[in-house]
């Protein structure tokens, strides 16, 4: 729920997808970072394998969206200048996926790949974390997206590679807070009994947090893995000319 609602640092996207106004490819993330992107001068394009998604922002707004599967990208190698996946990656073949992602980048171009993750460093979340794992020992891990990530730093498509944390805060509601805990998959599954007095337990920190507030910020971080592409590396080899691309078989 907290994620449609996140507003991205400007630090953020410009370390995502670059400073410069470039081509941007973003594979099947939230409209919320491909609108911001488009809003900071990239003319960004979208990729979805479910065709409601690509048929819904293909008629809205200015990102146009295909249908598609990230491990077979349909478009002309050299063609972006960033290829970004947030909280998408896992859903990936990563073999695959990297290649083509490769393939689409223009000579110094970077794949980025992020995820937001909420920071149980600050008290009112560990007690928050705290409550959530009795029900689920995985809860509010901070290491998701890690081992997902460790596939482009590995990958000799990408040698070259930086790690970026930035820091963000999203306003929570009660009721957003609830319902956020109460769609855990975990929780969801749990006995009846348990799941109501888990949530009583959540109402209750919220409102000893908050003193009578409206709302409370959950402190997430953004943690950003880019990888610089080397094109030497690829099975079908690319050179750019000066007058045409030339794809060596």
């Amino acid at each position: 729920m907290a994620e449609t609602r996140t507003a991205f640092p400007e630090a953020a996207l410009d370390h995502l997808a670059g400073t410069t106004p470039g081509r941007v490819l973003a594979l099947e993330g939230p409209a919320t970072l491909a609108s911001a992107l488009s809003r900071r001068g990239h003319h960004v394009f979208g990729v979805d394998r479910d065709p409601s998604v690509a048929r819904r922002f293909g008629h809205s707004g200015p990102i146009p969206r295909v249908t598609a599967r990230t491990e077979a990208l349909p478009f002309d190698p050299c063609q972006f200048d960033a290829v970004v996946a947030h909280q998408s990656f896992h859903r990936f073949g990563a073999s695959s996926a990297l290649s083509e992602m490769a393939r689409v980048l223009r000579p110094g171009g970077h794949a980025a790949i992020s995820y937001l993750v909420r920071d149980d460093t600050v008290p009112w979340v560990r007690r928050l974390a705290a409550l959530l794992r009795t029900v689920d020992p995985d809860a509010m891990r901070g290491d998701h997206g890690e081992s997902t990530a460790s596939a482009l730093l590995s990958s000799k498509y990408f040698p070259d590679h930086d790690v970026r944390t930035f820091r963000i805060w999203v306003p929570m509601s009660r009721r957003d807070l609830l319902g956020m805990v109460g769609a855990q998959s975990r929780i969801v599954a749990a006995d009846a009994d348990r799941r109501t007095h888990l949530l009583h337990e959540v109402a209750d920190l919220f409102d000893d947090t908050t003193g009578g507030l409206d709302s409370v910020r959950l402190p997430y971080q953004l943690k950003v893995w880019r990888g610089f592409v080397d094109h030497d590396e690829l099975t079908a080899s690319i050179d750019v000319a000066s007058d045409a691309l030339v794809i060596r078989f």
